[in-house]
C-alpha cells in the first residue's frame, strides 16, 4: 500500500484553503501515513490527524463564518458566528498583539488526545527557535505548547517557552514543510500563501506589514526547496484579497481553493495510476 504524506503550510486565514484539500484526500480513501504542518498548517494538520475529516472540519468551520447567500436571520442563527472576535486576546504585557490562548483552548477541546501519541495518524509540527535561528520539530510529548509555538508569528502572537528555548512560527524555517515525510512514497505539499491582499491604501497595518513581510521570506525559503527537492505533488490554491486574521470569510476562501481542489483530484488519479 502506497504511503501518502501531507504537508500543510502557513498563511494565516488562507490556511483554511487546506480543508478542501483534504476532503479531495479523504475522496480516494487514502489515509496518511504522516501529516506535517506549520503554523495554520499545524492548526489544521492536528485536526486530520485526530481523526476528523475534511467534511467534518468544514461544517465545524462554516458554523463560524459568513457564507455569501445567507440573510441576516441564517446568520445570526449560527451560535458560533461571532467567535472568531472572542479569539482576540490582547497581551497587554507586550511583545506580541495576542495570546493566542482562548483560541488553543477551544481548539483542545475539539482535539481527540492532548498528546501527540494520542493521534490516529503520525504528525510533525514545526516551529523555531527564536534566538539559535533553526528548525525545532514536534512529534512526541503536548500537543498544545507545540501547537502554540508552530503559529506564534512574532509581533503578532505571543512566543512560547519550552525547554529554555523561546520558540515563534514554524514558517520562518520551513513554511511548508513536506521535506520531513521522510516515510512517505507519495508527498503532497500544501502551499496557502496566496496573493496580494486587497487595501484601499498603499502602505499596509501594522499587522498586515509583520505577516506579509513574513511570508515574502517564506516565498524565498520554499522557492529554493522546490527548486532542490520538489515533492511528488504541490498545491498552490490562489487565495487573494484574505487578511491575516480574516477567518470568518472561510466561504469565499473555500470558493477560491475550488481550482486547487480540481487539480489535486487530478494529480492524485494520475500518481495512483503510474506509481506502483
Amino acid at each position: 500500500m502506497r504511503k501518502i504524506g501531507i504537508a500543510l503550510g502557513g498563511g494565516g486565514a488562507k490556511g483554511l484553503a487546506h480543508i478542501p484539500l483534504l476532503e479531495v484526500i479523504d475522496e480516494f480513501g487514502l489515509k496518511p501515513h504522516q501529516i506535517a504542518g506549520t503554523s495554520i498548517g499545524a492548526v489544521i494538520g492536528v485536526l486530520y490527524a485526530s481523526g476528523y475529516t475534511g467534511q467534518e472540519i468544514r461544517e465545524g468551520i462554516n458554523q463560524m463564518s459568513f457564507i455569501e447567500e445567507d440573510n441576516i436571520t441564517e446568520v445570526l442563527a449560527r451560535k458560533n458566528i461571532f467567535k472568531w472576535f472572542d479569539y482576540i486576546d490582547i497581551d497587554w504585557k507586550g511583545g506580541a498583539l495576542l495570546k493566542g490562548d482562548k483560541f488553543l483552548t477551544d481548539l483542545m477541546k475539539d482535539i481527540k488526545g492532548s498528546a501527540f501519541e494520542d493521534l490516529k495518524y503520525p504528525l510533525k509540527v514545526v516551529a523555531s527557535d527564536f534566538w539559535k535561528r533553526k528548525q525545532v520539530v514536534f512529534e512526541s510529548g503536548e500537543l498544545r505548547p507545540a501547537i502554540h509555538a508552530s503559529m506564534a508569528l512574532p509581533g503578532i502572537i505571543t512566543p512560547v517557552v519550552i525547554n529554555d528555548q523561546v520558540l515563534v512560527d514554524g514558517g520562518a524555517v520551513n513554511p511548508v514543510p513536506y521535506d520531513l515525510l521522510d516515510e512517505c512514497d507519495i508527498v503532497i505539499a500544501v502551499d496557502v500563501m496566496g496573493n496580494r491582499t486587497e487595501s484601499n491604501d498603499l502602505i499596509p497595518t501594522f499587522s498586515e506589514a509583520v505577516f506579509n513581510t513574513f511570508q515574502i521570506m517564506q516565498a524565498s525559503i520554499l522557492k529554493q526547496k522546490l527548486t532542490d527537492h520538489p515533492p511528488d505533488i504541490y498545491i498552490a490554491p490562489e487565495i487573494v484579497d484574505i487578511k491575516m486574521l480574516e477567518f470568518y470569510k472561510a466561504d469565499q476562501i473555500f470558493k477560491q481553493a475550488k481550482p486547487a481542489k480540481d487539480l489535486l483530484r487530478r494529480e492524485i488519479e494520475k500518481l495512483l495510476e503510474n506509481k506502483p
